[in-house]
């Protein structure tokens, strides 16, 4: 599958996105908007552009160039998926080759009916097809499933898209703070499996919140001013936004206020009735409708009978002139609203309320109207978009090979909150089969294609496993992309494996079969350069125990590095442990930071099921008189940071290792056990993480060893701490929780 975003790669507005599969045979849209912003990002007018050729508009960049989009006489993209409701993901729908059939949802279509009427925005309805939702369908060599989300658009669709053994998931716009926030829940908790790719809109990074998290908050702030002020209140809201308008209803309704709207208002509501029958209505208690003339002849060319049919809730002006102390007057920052503004000034001590998008004001002189004719003026809005925690969310729980920015003007810090993120540029081309390659992971684990060439475990590369397995001073470790994972832009080097004796080098197989040796260990031993041949293996073979003697008279003394290595042997290849811990790599690289060991837990209560889980542990080994030990917080502070912000693509690469390591005959473990870790899964939650000190022949009356215990005890995450002191293998009952060790030193009694 190949994806092309034309739009919306940098900015929020214009989206346009072209999936292609790989035959070529399939195409199809997501989108087709109209851009709020220029590309030199000054406010998009469309007026300025209206009478531009179809060409002039795909020369000067305005409609994106999708072949057959537009021209009858070029093969056509085999449907256009439209995600919502709103004018810059479908805008452009007015170029499009009519015969190709476009997929909406039934409340997309009755608002771009509306929007034909009062917007001119020209969409030819004869062709639409409506989505069922959670119903997948077929489009030449794609199968979509639209799922249904909570937007300030109603009846807002994102669609999962499968071809060629690839899935993609397309959010559209989304939040999860809304009145249908419970859409959302819904997909966290039962998220489409094996999503490739993530294309994932991004409106609120850059942006603050506000002070009212959700349309929960909005509704109390309104019925807060409804209640205390005396007078007329202006609304300014969008009348499509049907969450607001329900949140203004219910307001009004509950301080006896009638609210007035327009027949643009009464004609969305009355189309949207098809959707749901919970939607307030032209003709429910407390709604009235006031008659314009623009807005009457719009409807009338529509249809005449609408005029006659809304009548019956028809308000007339001097009405409100009469009493306007118990109505909302949902309005618009047009010529009506200050005509009316300005007669109505002698009758009321009014207030404007503004529930849209703050930035719409700087297009306007609203609030100096507003001063100038003595209306007081207060916001309440809660957005239509996805806070930061919603797309963490997200991400976590579809657990996608990418996440690649979309309608966002900030695809930058798509990196900085997600490891496995690929930007693209606007009109790129990317093939899904590239795109997933480049997202293989960065750090310790082997690429596919590097097992496939090793042909491991087997092939002429046996022996060397069979060597680790049978000798308990050797360890065998994974160095598959050797990339920093803070700086993912630079390359990584070549992947290795690497075998080692006392903490020291005696093998570094490079993906091309090249050896490697320090000179220190090999100068004047007969080593093959390269390993290509099983001869090659055995001339190898032969120097091991030359290689390991030079080590011990020669090499590099570290005791911590030792115990790692004996720690992984007791864990991993002594099966008569039976411990709940396997180590899953050593010297884990974390930016200038390296991990002594990252192990899963197993607790010995989840091994059965058919979904056995575990736990991410890490171990930090400190030896002896190693006086870093006063420092041990501090590390284990900045391993826990990076874990908060990285936790599911660990977990990922963590999973990963773990079936490599078994595939290598590196973790022994009954069968039954061995078939249960092939399938079992790590906790995405970053409470259950343990962080153990491991402290080997430690002097148990060492003052370094109290004052960690009291430098760890003000960590926020004290209680995941755990303390092994001495032995080998691991056993859960022969941790210390770290707060039993504060207890033990008299000082945290209340722990």
């Amino acid at each position: 599958m190949q994806i092309t975003i034309h739009r919306g790669t940098r900015e929020i507005g214009g989206t346009c996105i072209e999936l292609k599969s790989r035959s070529g045979k399939s195409r199809i849209v997501l989108d087709i908007g109209m851009p709020l912003v220029n590309r030199d990002m000054s406010p998009f007018e469309w007026d300025k552009y209206r009478e531009l050729t179809l060409s002039d508009l795909i020369s000067k960049r305005i409609l994106p160039a999708v072949p057959g989009l537009y021209d009858e006489n070029e093969p056509a993209p085999d449907g256009i998926l439209i995600s919502h409701s709103h004018l810059d993901h479908y805008g452009f729908l007015r170029f499009v080759n009519p015969q190709i059939p476009l997929f909406m949802s039934r409340g997309t279509q009755a608002l771009a009916e509306v929007s034909n009427a009062f917007l001119d925005t020209q969409v030819s309805t004869d062709n639409i097809k409506p989505l069922k939702i959670w119903d997948p369908i077929g489009l030449g060599e794609f199968t979509i499933t639209p799922y249904l989300m909570d937007h300030s658009a109603p009846d807002a669709v994102a669609f999962l898209i499968s071809a060629d053994g690839h899935r993609l998931f397309y959010t559209g716009d989304f939040r999860g703070h809304g009145r249908k926030m419970i859409l959302l829940d819904r997909l966290l908790e039962r998220p489409p499996r094996k999503v490739d790719v993530l294309l994932m809109e991004g409106s609120m990074l850059g942006r603050e919140e506000g002070p009212y998290p959700d349309e929960v908050a909005v509704e109390e702030a309104l019925s807060d001013l409804f209640s205390t002020h005396r007078g007329l209140a202006y609304i300014f809201a969008s009348s499509q936004n049907l969450d607001r308008l329900v949140s203004i209803f219910r307001a009004a309704r509950k301080n006896g206020r009638t609210i007035v709207i327009d027949l643009y208002t009464a004609f969305v509501l009355d189309k949207l009735r098809t959707i749901s029958s919970s939607i307030p209505q032209f003709d429910w208690d407390g709604v009235r409708v006031l008659f314009t003339h623009y807005h009457a002849q719009k409807l009338a060319d529509e249809d005449k009978q609408l005029l006659y049919k809304y009548a019956r809730s028809k308000i007339e002006f001097e009405e409100i002139q009469a009493e306007p102390d118990n109505k909302v007057f949902l309005v618009k920052d047009n010529r009506i609203f200050r005509i009316a503004a300005t007669k109505l000034k002698t009758h009321t001590k009014a207030i404007a309320i503004y529930s849209m998008w703050h930035g719409y004001l700087d297009k306007t002189n609203l609030k100096d109207f507003l001063a100038a004719n003595e209306v007081s003026f207060t916001e309440v809005h809660t957005s239509g978009h996805a806070y930061l925690r919603d797309l963490e969310r997200v991400v976590d729980a579809l657990k996608p090979g990418c996440v690649i920015p979309v309608h966002t003007f900030h695809p930058e810090k798509y990196t900085q909150l997600f490891s496995n993120a690929v930007r693209l540029e606007d009109g790129e081309n990317m093939d899904l089969d590239t795109i997933i390659k480049t997202t293989e992971p960065r750090c310790r684990a082997l690429s596919t294609g590097f097992l496939e060439k090793f042909s491991l475990p087997d092939g002429i590369f046996r022996p060397l496993i069979e060597l680790v397995q049978n000798n308990k001073d050797l360890h065998l470790e994974l160095r598959g992309q050797l990339a920093d994972p803070h700086q993912p832009e630079i390359a990584p080097v070549d992947e290795a494996v690497g075998i080692y004796f006392k903490g020291n080098s005696i093998l570094c197989l490079r993906s091309n079969h090249k050896v490697e040796i320090h000179e220190a260990f090999s100068k004047g031993l007969v080593v093959p350069k390269y390993l290509n041949r099983p001869d090659d293996v055995q001339a190898y073979l032969a120097i091991v125990p030359d290689l390991m003697y030079r080590v011990s008279s020669r090499g590099k003394s570290s005791m911590e590095i030792e115990y790692e290595q004996m720690i992984i042997r007791a864990n991993n290849f002594e099966e008569r442990n039976n411990s709940e811990y396997v180590i899953l790599a050593n010297q884990y690289g974390v930016g200038s930071d390296r991990w002594d060991l990252v192990a899963l837990k197993w607790p010995r209560l989840r091994r059965g099921g058919n979904k056995p889980v575990g736990q991410l542990a890490l171990i930090e080994v400190k030896y002896a008189l190693n006086d870093d030990i006063k420092d041990a917080h501090k590390q284990l502070a900045r391993y826990y940071d990076y874990i908060k912000g990285n936790l599911n693509s660990l977990c990922d690469e963590l999973e990963l290792i773990l079936r490599q390591k078994i595939a290598l005959g590196l973790i022994q473990r009954t069968t039954e056990q061995l078939a249960q870790l092939q399938k079992l899964t790590l906790v995405r939650d970053i409470s259950k993480i343990e962080m153990v000190l491991y402290l080997v022949d430690y002097n148990p009356n060492s003052v370094w060893k109290d004052k960690m215990v009291r430098k760890a005890m003000e960590l926020p995450f004290r209680d995941q701490i755990r303390i092994r002191l001495g032995g080998l293998a691991l056993w859960e009952q022969s941790l210390t929780p770290l707060h039993e060790a504060g207890k033990a030193l008299g000082e945290y009694p209340e722990v």
